[in-house]
């Protein structure tokens, strides 16, 4: 009889490592809370054969393993690439700063600022040696690299409201692998070069559930898992819907927060140090495009965003005819007042904002907004990061954790979660096979 392994947890880590266990013959069950798969990168309908996804998703050409899985599954056809624009609403004006060309056009900075930022970001590219950044905060890097002016216009506030009070201890490699990963998607030119794919990332979820069910996996939605059974120092199974169910090995890839919730062990007390913050997004859909840019950094004291993404700059979604997705997205403490404030509320302040960033833009505009929330979604990525990353190799036996955290130094992406997806399943594989 083939291994059973239950994994707690449908997004892309989840349904990633299932499909490479169960195209192994590994007999593979999945326990997803939603009624839908997909975790963070899912989708919902805004409108009849709408769909868009919860958070907004793009692709840069080092996301190779991602990549690798669309093409593995037959997708590479509705893989879109897509010039994009970045823009900066700063002093009560909307600037390009996409490429070289733009940024020397952008009257805040000397000569001397835009020749240091162009070098910098050239170096950023081309390097590798993020952990040489890793005890050196942020804030002090960006300093040196970009000079103070760049930092307090363009850096600051992403750092101050991503992070909010931990801002000032997050690493410099964090930054360093944003930088890193968007700059290797440029042009020869430097201008923006992004991908997605036709029918959003849903199609990427749809072409993992529908290989799992082929493979013989079993999927279950709506349904949660209640406590991990151990037994002797070694998983024996899960408690779900009222029964035991048995199985040789479990993988959670729920945030470590909620996992610690399923097991009541002490050799898990490590985890418990591990920070994160929560996001909050608002998705409009606006009969009117906002901007002709993709990514809009904010840098406005009297406006609490880092930044606005108009997401059919980049994927221009024919089935929402002619309409503009746009997501306003937060990252914050759950017991921020704005994470708790009324949707109704939080929309009338999100227009006000919108409105001072482009005068044109009126409420009638929107025909529809939503609003999402999830906790954990961002760990704190604090100076010395890497001696905090858990193993996903548990201390008890044929126990498995994913979890963001496991990304560093890189940001939660798709692509950064399918490759945890594969590890978990190619680690699981070789313990057995060492047994």
């Amino acid at each position: 009889m083939s291994r059973q392994v239950g994994i707690i947890g449908g997004g892309i880590a989840g349904l990633v490592a299932g499909y490479e266990l169960s195209k192994r013959g590994v007999r593979v069950t999945i326990f997803e809370c939603d009624q839908r798969l997909g975790g963070l990168a899912s989708s919902f309908t805004i409108g009849p054969g709408v769909e868009v996804e919860r958070y907004y998703h793009f692709i840069c050409k080092p996301d190779r393993a991602y990549i690798g899985m669309i093409n593995e599954l037959g997708l590479a056809s509705r893989l879109r690439w897509v010039t994009t624009k970045m823009g900066l609403f700063y002093r009560g004006d909307i600037h390009t700063i996409s490429e070289p060309l733009s940024l020397l056009k952008f009257p805040y900075f000397s000569l001397v600022d835009k020749l240091r930022f162009i070098w910098s970001t050239a170096l950023v590219k081309f390097s590798n040696h993020w952990k040489a950044l890793e005890n050196i905060q942020a804030e002090k890097w960006l300093v040196q690299q970009y000079g103070v002016r760049a930092y307090n216009i363009l850096y600051a506030p992403l750092l101050n409201l991503k992070f909010r009070s931990y801002a000032s201890q997050v690493s410099a490699a964090w930054m360093w692998a944003r930088f890193h990963r968007l700059g290797n998607s440029r042009t020869i030119t430097q201008k923006e070069y992004l991908g997605y794919l036709e029918g959003s990332t849903q199609v990427y979820v749809s072409a993992l559930e529908q290989a799992l069910r082929k493979q013989g996996a079993t999927l279950h939605t709506g349904t949660r898992v209640e406590k991990i059974l151990i037994d002797s120092g070694r998983v024996v199974g899960v408690y779900c819907d009222g029964e035991q169910v048995f199985l040789d090995s479990v993988l959670s890839t729920v945030p470590i927060p909620h996992f610690l919730q399923l097991v009541s062990n002490s050799c898990f007390e490590y985890l418990y140090n591990l920070k994160y913050i929560d996001v909050l997004v608002m998705v409009l859909r606006l009969r009117h495009s906002f901007s002709p840019y993709f990514w809009m950094n904010i840098s406005d004291p009297n406006i609490e965003l880092a930044g606005i993404i108009e997401y059919t700059n980049l994927n221009p979604l024919p089935q929402a005819n002619g309409d503009s997705i746009l997501y306003i997205p937060q990252y914050m403490p759950s017991s921020h007042p704005l994470y708790k404030m009324k949707e109704e509320d939080l929309f009338r302040l999100y227009c006000d904002y919108l409105h001072s960033i482009n005068p044109a833009f009126q409420p009638n505009w929107v025909q529809n907004y939503w609003v999402h929330r999830d906790r954990f979604a961002q760990p704190i990525c604090e100076t010395g990061f890497s001696r905090h990353v858990p193993s996903i190799q548990t201390p008890v036996a044929g126990l498995y954790i994913t979890d963001s955290y496991q990304l560093h130094p890189d940001d939660r992406t798709v692509s950064g979660s399918t490759s945890l997806g594969k590890r978990a399943a190619r680690l699981i594989l070789q313990q057995w096979e060492g047994q």
